[in-house]
């Protein structure tokens, strides 16, 4: 009961120190923004009252911009003619805990413009807050209690007079717009350094923000009345000291004019079309509502589509001489190297002069041919044939495609390329690699070309042309020596006979070596004159013959030895022979040769007195004897 009562008592005195604190004019305010604006300091020149006695932190936090902290805060607006002011506090009879206050001036109620503030705790005594203020801009004094302290105070001012606004004059602006304009400035100007509170209003709404510019949309037609107020003070609260106005203007919206464009042609393969979301799909006039980019203004933009016809398909013939020699579209780079007939090549965007997608018909044929050579005879004479095979593929082109072909020969080893011959074979007149030139010149549709194919060939005329052909052996043999003399040339089975004779000689070879590449030849030491001849034929005719001299030289003493010196017995024999010699022959060494001339068997000084044979096929057998005193040839006949 008795915290009831304490309680009921606290809240009486609450009330009346509120009544008492309301009592004081000017009256004090709870908020920054709900006080009266006073129209010059004089109004609170010898002010006294008491600050709030109850909790009441609606100073700003901190609450100077050096420190303090709200806590009974209270609050008076004013405005001034500017310039130099002073506001002296006399404070007394502080009765919470003799603390004091603390005080300042703000420049707006958002704590972002402090002009004079102390956040110092000051107790009995005078203060005085100084500062150079502008003219008409209201600003707020707030005195607050140091740590909920409640004090008694006075205060004294000097300047800050009443100010007085000068001529306003008519908004300044665009007085037409358009439809839709957006962002469209309105200003006034007021001589002086001034700073009133504008009011501006549209038709009887209030907009903008208090400030002598604005900016304003006109999304709608008609005429508007725009009008704009100063005010000294806060006409939201009626604290008005002065007004200048309303001035006002008419603002007429209309809409803009229609926007003709010129005409659109489209392309037949790009409807239908779309225009800002009306889809176009036949020729017409077309209307579309826009809005300006920079002046947000709207228009309609009329357009008249027409809508071109698909251009003529055209007919393009190519001819390549092979398949790297591609077709290549000169817009699209589609590249082709294979035969085409009728093709449809689409080309995007080529047609003038409005850009549309084209066609055309692409032939194309790519030439080919191959040649293999023959080479015959014919009357005596060796001839080179070029078969020449056409594998150009036509694919239904034929009757559009005409070709002639001209030739030219040459030496594959001449870079001049001399021209032989130009029929389609050649006479060979020596042995050589020859080339074929074929140029193959074509009318295609509405092209010609040439084309130039060569080929080579790398035949052995020695199959066919009876060249001369030397043998190889030993040119220098020992008297009374036999000597083997061969063909290293690789003759064709075009060779038809082979003809050996020797001069100071016997061919040892069976049947005197008539058609063979080899010969075994006895030479006659007694003879003047030693010569060994070749040649052959074929069916383009007889070689020349080819001879060479044979040279003896005197290392061996063949004129010791007689062909009576040394017999084969028995001979005949059916498997093995023996030497009949003279006393005083020494045998160093016997070789045996077929009648070919082979060597095929060597007996060296390790031999035995009889010689086998028996491993050997019947027929006639050459044995060279050697002795010290020199060698000797026999023939020795084998018959099982």
């Amino acid at each position: 009961m008795k915290k009831l009562i304490l309680g009921l008592f606290l809240i009486f005195i609450s009330i009346l120190a509120s009544k008492l604190n309301a009592q004081c004019t000017p009256p004090v305010a709870e908020y920054c923004d709900s006080a009266d604006v006073l129209c010059s300091l004089s109004e609170i020149n010898g002010y006294c009252c008491a600050n709030i006695e109850y909790y009441n932190p609606t100073g700003c936090s901190p609450l100077c911009p050096s420190g303090g902290g709200p806590h009974n805060t209270g609050w008076w607006a004013f405005v001034t003619q500017g310039g130099p002011v002073s506001i002296s506090i006399n404070i007394n009879n502080c009765s919470v805990n003799n603390q004091g206050l603390q005080m300042g001036i703000w420049g707006d109620c958002s704590c972002n413009e402090s002009i004079i503030c102390n956040p110092a705790c000051n107790g009995p005594g005078s203060y005085t807050l100084s500062g150079n203020l502008m003219p008409c801009k209201i600003y707020y004094l707030f005195v607050d209690g140091c740590n909920g302290d409640v004090c008694e105070f006075c205060l004294t001012t000097s300047g800050g007079h009443t100010p007085m606004l000068p001529p306003l004059g008519y908004p300044k602006g665009p007085k037409e717009v358009c439809v839709g304009a957006c962002n469209i400035k309105y200003n006034v100007d007021i001589v002086g350094p001034c700073k009133p509170v504008y009011e501006w209003t549209l038709d009887g709404d209030e907009v903008g923000n208090g400030t002598r510019e604005i900016t304003l949309d006109f999304p709608q037609e008609g005429d508007l009345i725009l009008c704009v107020t100063a005010y000294i003070g806060n006409p939201k609260s009626g604290s008005i000291c002065d007004q200048e106005g309303p001035w006002c203007i008419t603002v007429k919206v209309r809409p803009e004019s229609d926007r003709i464009g010129p005409t659109w042609y489209l392309c037949r393969e790009d409807v239908p079309f779309t225009w800002h979301g009306i889809v176009v799909d036949s020729a017409g006039e077309y209307r579309q509502r826009f809005t300006d980019m920079r002046t947000c203004c709207t228009y309609d933009s009329i357009r008249q589509f027409e809508i071109l016809d698909i251009p003529k398909t055209g007919v393009k013939y190519f001819v390549g001489c092979d398949s790297t020699d591609a077709y290549i579209d000169p817009n699209t780079r589609q590249t082709f190297n294979t035969c085409q007939q009728d093709k449809l090549i689409n080309i995007p965007n080529t047609s003038d002069p409005y850009r549309c997608d084209s066609s055309y018909l692409l032939n194309a044929i790519f030439l080919n041919y191959t040649a293999t050579f023959r080479e015959y005879c014919a009357s005596g004479q060796l001839i080179l044939d070029a078969r020449v095979l056409d594998r150009t593929v036509i694919c239904g082109n034929d009757s559009v495609l005409m070709r002639s072909a001209r030739f030219r020969w040459y030496l594959k080893s001449d870079s001049t390329r001399a021209t032989l011959d130009t029929q389609p074979y050649l006479e060979l007149a020596r042995k050589d690699d020859y080339c074929l030139e074929m140029l193959i010149e074509s009318e295609f549709g509405d092209q010609k070309k040439t084309c130039i194919f060569s080929f080579c060939e790398d035949k052995d005329e020695a199959e066919f042309l009876p060249y001369e052909v030397c043998m190889v052996g030993n040119f220098e043999a020992k008297n009374g020596d036999s000597a083997q003399y061969n063909i290293d040339t690789l003759l064709k089975p075009t060779v038809s006979s082979q003809t050996w004779t020797v001069e100071g000689g016997i061919i040892l070879t069976r049947d005197e070596g008539k058609d063979t590449s080899d010969v075994l030849v006895l030479w006659d030491d007694t003879s003047s004159v030693r010569m060994i001849c070749y040649q052959y034929s074929n069916e383009c005719g007889l070689s020349k013959k080819c001879c060479r001299e044979v040279k003896f030289t005197s290392s061996l003493r063949e004129d010791l030895l007689k062909p009576e010196d040394i017999n084969l017995v028995p001979n005949p024999t059916s498997h093995t022979f023996r030497l009949i010699t003279k006393s005083d022959l020494k045998i160093k060494s016997l070789q045996l040769f077929d009648l070919q001339g082979r060597s095929i068997q060597n007996w060296t000084d390790n031999f035995s007195e009889e010689f086998d044979l028996s491993s050997f096929s019947n027929g006639i057998y050459h044995v060279r004897i050697y002795t010290a005193q020199g060698a000797i040839h026999k023939k020795i006949v084998l018959i099982k």
